[in-house]
């Protein structure tokens, strides 16, 4: 009887010990993720990006987590950049205007963290209908 409690015991430890946590996505690490938005081969500049941790789905407007407006920089480069992101899974989301075709532009994707650096992704975005 002993033995079997004492296999019982060792076996749940070794599956407690081996089960690996997932990266929690957010804020509190040393990524700092640069987003740009395209409409084709066009910057667009009057864009907001929202970000949601900890899926790769997207969500209603009023669920992501942080959301800033991409500015224009002293040469003319549109982004914005969200700083102190922890390794994990995000859905980077768009929305904005495109003067080109006066029309509303929206769109995003999932993007992983993998190692907490200076990273840069471009978000596809294309008309509303």
């Amino acid at each position: 009887m002993r033995t079997q409690l004492f296999i019982s015991c060792m076996i749940s430890l070794f599956m407690i010990g081996s089960c690996t946590k997932k990266p929690s996505a957010g804020l509190g690490g040393n990524a700092n993720l640069k987003v740009k938005a395209f409409h084709h081969s066009s910057t667009i500049d009057s864009c907001t990006i929202y970000i949601k941790f900890n899926t790769s789905e997207a969500v209603s407007l009023s669920e992501y987590d942080l959301s800033q407006k991409i500015v224009k920089d002293s040469i003319g480069n549109s982004y914005t950049i969200f700083s102190g992101l922890k390794k994990g899974d995000y859905y980077i989301y768009g929305e904005g205007w495109d003067p080109s075709i006066s029309n509303n532009v929206k769109g995003g994707l999932p993007y992983t963290i993998k190692e907490e650096s200076d990273l840069e992704i471009i978000i596809p975005v294309t008309e509303t209908h």
